[in-house]
């Protein structure tokens, strides 16, 4: 069976990063006044401004590589292979997250483990993010879901 093929380098998307430290900034900031903003004794929000400021130190050191790695993503049919900026290549079935005008997630199943990609128009550029919307559509038409 014939398939189309998708392919772009995807670069890091400072707008894709700072959505995801305000998403988890937040929550830490959340922890951390947890213990003021409902009158605890001072240990015990001293315990979770410490926890909020460990959250925060491990995920500046362990940022996803679903928002931060660069790389090259080939797509085709409900398989893709994802070659990081290492060099090591990624290959396995696709499972959609989002499909939308402005933002497309996806999930490779590879055989280490899952590996989530989200993809923005800044990440991909213009002509590779319309190519993409239409290899999308194109995918849902053929596979009898759009």
């Amino acid at each position: 069976m014939f398939h189309q093929t998708w392919s772009a380098e995807l670069r890091h998307d400072s707008w894709l990063a700072h959505c995801w430290w305000g998403m988890h900034g937040l929550a830490a900031a959340a922890v951390g006044l947890c213990g003021v903003a409902t009158h605890l004794p001072l240990l015990v929000s001293l315990d979770l401004a410490l926890a909020s400021g460990l959250l925060l130190y491990r995920l500046a050191n362990r940022k996803p590589s679903a928002f931060f790695d660069t790389g090259r993503l080939v797509l085709s049919g409900q398989s893709a292979r994802w070659l990081d900026g290492t060099g090591r290549l990624l290959e396995g079935d696709v499972t959609w997250l989002w499909t939308g005008p402005r933002l497309v997630g996806l999930v490779l199943k590879h055989h280490e483990g899952y590996f989530p990609i989200w993809i923005t128009c800044r990440r991909v550029g213009d002509t590779a993010w319309w190519q993409m919307q239409r290899w999308l559509r194109f995918e849902q038409v053929r596979s009898g879901s759009g």
